[in-house]
């Protein structure tokens, strides 16, 4: 019995064990199955990519400070890669450029962002003070040449693919520098990697970067190579941005032009050391650019609404309204140095003289200049040009009633009541006449017995002027209606006939009046005085 029972325990033990195994084999086969089909969903359902982007800096900034990075992600590289997980990595370079790099970080430190060139900003690496100064520096050559090198490590320390590549300044021109080497190792038609490049303030622009505008010019004491234009039909995606009037970026294409010279030299400082005041991503604050593309290069353009040409003026604390008064006319000559209808992707060298259309930028100016007065105008409080509403017959109606006011005003009183009478009835149909000023009641009384001429003549002018306005009353009433007793198209109501009759009766009694006064005049002695009675009817001699 022990035996047996011992042997029935092993049995069920073994039973208990394979049917365990049995299920844990189909546990693991139904996750073999599951995973599988799990991951190859999700590798078709995303739309992302891991990259690497590598962060170059500029000349005098070795390393950008991770705030830094943070913004060139941000405003840069997340908006031209959307919906891709990208992992930043500041790539440390010399970007040196004896012997100026000292003199960049003091402009920087006094005139540049403080973010970058503040304390502890990455314009101000921690170095000794003389190795800041640039003295001991590479020159540009070199340092380009070292910061390639530089790049290239990075690039196979990350894989060499899924990469992209951000330059700013010079950092940029390392990055062009890469470019071309990986055109030449992979020219079309070949599987090339993954690498992308973006560009801030790129001075390889083919119109309108330094480097491009001098193709072959060598500044050898700076060791400065005018390399020329940037390529824009290789495999490797690329996005530039630029912004106006940068003088590294945005050159002007007639450098005889001074006035845009200077304010190119100024950008460099107020444009170029600022690369951050731009930015691709949306926002209510953010101008949106002008976008191109053309081969394997998208170009992004950002104008600006003031000169640098003044920003001297600013950063002394004058106020905005004051420049306003000479900058739009300043604007047209430091545009006549560029010529905006080239794309930025077209390679064009500096020119001499620019083709100009004279009536074009006679035009331009004289507008300039009325800008301009309308700023000074509006600086000092000066009020706007007097201006009323449109006549609404002819010009010859809406000035006979202010005519009639101040003339007929002048007369008897019986004589001014038959003129308010035909102002009354006209009110509808005319313009409203002008207020009579104190200046017009305030005219020299003249003696009849001086001159009576003088005073017929003012009495037979006042009878004319009334008959003129009753005959343009008429034709108002008779055009309202047109010329056949249809009615015609006009903004004045159709029913005249009241304004007919009102005038025909204002008509006799002005006339009446207006005799009653001559005789009256005529009756006195030649050497009393016109002394209106305005309370009781005709003027009485004495």
């Amino acid at each position: 019995m022990g035996y047996r029972r011992c042997v029935g325990r092993v049995g069920a033990l073994a039973v208990a064990t394979r049917m365990t195994v049995s299920i844990c084999v189909a546990v693991l086969v139904a996750m073999a199955t599951v995973v599988p089909a799990s991951a190859s969903a999700s590798s078709l359902d995303v739309s992302s990519r891991d990259r690497t982007a590598l962060i170059m800096g500029g000349t005098s900034i070795p390393t950008w400070s991770d705030a830094d990075v943070k913004v060139i992600m941000n405003q840069f590289i997340a908006p031209t890669h959307p919906r891709e997980t990208i992992e930043p990595v500041a790539v440390t370079t010399p970007e040196e450029g004896w012997p100026v790099t000292g003199l960049i970080r003091l402009i920087g430190r006094a005139l540049g962002p403080r973010s970058i060139f503040g304390p502890g900003g990455a314009g101000w690496p921690d170095e000794p003070w003389w190795k800041l100064s640039g003295l001991f520096d590479l020159d540009y050559e070199h340092s380009i040449q070292a910061g390639v090198a530089d790049l290239e490590t990075a690039m196979a320390k990350y894989g060499n693919d899924d990469l992209v590549i951000y330059g700013y300044s010079q950092g940029a021109m390392i990055a062009i520098r890469e470019k071309r080497k990986l055109a030449e190792q992979y020219p079309a038609g070949t599987t090339a990697p993954d690498i992308d490049f973006v560009l801030s303030e790129d001075p390889n622009l083919p119109n309108g970067g330094l480097l491009a505008r001098f193709p072959g010019f060598y500044i050898p004491i700076l060791a400065i190579w005018f390399n020329g234009a940037e390529p824009t039909d290789t495999q490797f995606d690329t996005f530039v941005i630029t912004r106006q009037y940068d003088g590294l970026a945005d050159f002007p294409l007639y450098p005889l032009n001074p006035v845009a010279d200077l304010n190119a030299v100024l950008g460099v400082v107020y444009r170029h050391l600022y690369p951050f005041d731009v930015s691709l991503a949306s926002g209510p604050s953010t101008s949106p650019p002008i976008q191109s593309q053309h081969g394997d290069t998208t170009y992004y353009f950002f104008e600006t609404q003031d000169l640098p040409l003044f920003d001297p003026l600013r950063t002394l604390g004058v106020p905005e309204q004051y420049i306003d008064v000479v900058e739009p006319f300043f604007r047209v000559l430091v545009e006549l140095g560029y010529d905006r209808s080239i794309p930025p992707w077209e390679p064009t060298p500096a020119r001499l003289i620019p083709t100009l259309d004279p009536a074009k930028v006679k035009g331009d100016l004289v507008n300039a200049i009325g800008e301009g007065i309308t700023n000074a105008a509006a600086l000092i409080g000066a009020p706007a040009p007097l201006s009323g509403p449109a006549p609404a017959v002819t010009a010859d109606h809406g000035a006979a009633v202010p005519r009639i006011a101040s003339t007929l005003e002048r007369v008897s009183g019986d004589a001014g009541e038959g003129v308010s009478a035909v102002l009354t009835a006209l009110g509808s149909a005319l313009p409203k006449p002008s207020a009579v000023t104190h200046h017009d009641l305030a005219g020299p009384q003249r003696t009849i017995g001086a001159e009576p001429a003088t005073t017929r003549d003012r009495l037979n002018a006042a009878i004319g002027t009334v008959k003129s306005v009753i005959g343009d009353g008429r034709t108002i009433v008779r055009s309202a209606r047109g010329d056949n007793g249809s009615p015609a198209t006009t903004a004045r109501p159709a029913r005249k006939t009241p304004v007919r009759d009102a005038l025909n009766n204002a008509s006799t009694d002005i006339t009446k009046s207006v005799t009653k006064v001559s005789d009256s005049m005529k009756q006195a002695p030649s050497g009393g005085t016109d002394d209106s009675d305005r309370s009781g009817g005709a003027g009485a001699a004495r």
